[in-house]
């Protein structure tokens, strides 16, 4: 396993190809982060243990949809099966999970958290 440096001092342990994190995460984020873990914690025996960002779409069956940041927990049980993408931010180990066609949507970005639009990308 390697642990790499990207230019924004946030390390990776690696052992194959992954999309180095391009965004930061403001600190109301956080917060709701944290609420969500415990939230978690609080209903399943299988800890909530590594942070997932990524990009989703919702479709609902009206034929309505939309894209958003995802915000999500890999459990404890898990550990093993992602260990290889976990990168770090702010202290937080962190699986980016993206492809190259969504990863230039997080670029130069700060994911922020509003009750009325939950989690969404902002300019930096």
């Amino acid at each position: 396993m390697l642990l790499n440096d990207n230019s924004k001092g946030q390390r990776a342990m690696q052992t194959e190809p992954y999309l180095p994190i391009n965004f930061t995460i403001s600190s109301e984020a956080w917060e709701e982060i944290e609420r969500i873990r415990q939230f978690w914690d609080s209903k399943f025996a299988d800890k909530a243990d590594v942070l997932v960002i990524g990009w989703g779409r919702t479709i609902l069956n009206d034929g309505r949809s939309w894209s958003h940041v995802v915000v999500s927990f890999y459990r404890v049980s898990e550990r093993h099966k992602i260990e290889h993408g976990i990168q770090i931010l702010s202290g937080h180990e962190i699986v980016f999970f993206t492809t190259p066609e969504f990863y230039d949507q997080f670029e130069g970005k700060v994911i922020r958290f509003a009750q009325d639009k939950w989690f969404f990308l902002a300019p930096n």
